[in-house]
């Protein structure tokens, strides 16, 4: 079973095509895909193969085994995503999943979703709305080295460019709200809770123009791990119970039986 620790992963990322934004098709996802989506495209290796299990994708998501089940149907029909089964080395059928991830930001064609907002636990703790909008901001962000000089009261020019822009904290967004609604496929009425929710949890801050949009969070902000892994013990309780319910089962028959299962 997943559980969060304390050291975190900075750097691994995938790279988010933004043509599923740019045509809509992230719009029209059931919240519960949209809330799995990016769980398994962290887990992708450098193929776009991906083996999260069902568990460890619920826990990450914030969403319960049978929202992750709705979710991978719902992602059926997802562009650049398949899902397929095998049977596991321990002979159980498992799910694979097959993702075609930009290998790099060529041609600022995708923006880069960072594993630590998972691990962080800020991706299960925001609303559904929250997570529709969060990858939007980020399609519709952009750097700007003069304005984050300003805000960072840091002495960097154009010249800085190359070596400030690869460790940004944050990029802006400036987008209507309407637009922002649109493309989150979520309703006007909850555009501001959702921006609310994800100020919240530190991944934007409002500035004069509009917001900043944090890649990671603000100032790496995290949940603390005891609460979240309480959190976890509390939903699958009745699983940990049970199997130590059958634990102490086979513990409970008699020698002979036992003897009966060695090999």
């Amino acid at each position: 079973m997943y559980q969060f620790k304390e050291d975190l992963n900075q750097s691994q990322f995938f790279w988010w095509d933004k043509k599923l934004i740019e045509n809509m098709n992230w719009a029209v996802l059931p919240k519960s895909s949209k809330a799995i989506f990016p769980v398994i495209a962290c887990h992708a290796n450098s193929k776009g193969e991906a083996f999260p299990g069902e568990q460890t994708i619920a826990i990450l998501a914030g969403v319960s085994d049978k929202i992750v089940r709705k979710g991978i149907r719902g992602l059926e029909t997802f562009p650049n995503f398949r899902c397929d089964y095998y049977v596991s080395r321990r002979g159980k059928r498992a799910k694979k999943f097959f993702l075609n991830i930009p290998s790099n930001n060529s041609g600022h064609n995708a923006f880069p979703f960072y594993k630590f907002i998972l691990e962080s636990g800020i991706w299960r703790k925001i609303k559904p709305s929250a997570k529709s909008l969060y990858p939007v901001l980020r399609y519709f962000g952009f750097f700007d080295i003069n304005e984050y000089a300003d805000l960072e009261n840091n002495e960097i020019c154009e010249a800085d460019f190359d070596d400030v822009f690869p460790n940004r904290e944050y990029d802006f967004c400036e987008a209507e709200l309407g637009i922002l609604a649109q493309f989150a496929g979520v309703h006007r009425n909850s555009i501001i809770s959702a921006l609310d929710n994800l100020a919240n949890n530190f991944l934007i801050e409002s500035y004069f123009k509009g917001w900043k949009v944090f890649l990671r969070s603000k100032d790496n902000t995290i949940w603390k791990r005891d609460y979240l892994n309480k959190m976890i013990l509390d939903s699958y309780r009745h699983i940990i119970e049970c199997t130590k319910t059958t634990c102490n089962s086979a513990q409970k028959l008699p020698n002979n039986a036992q003897n009966a299962w060695k090999r």
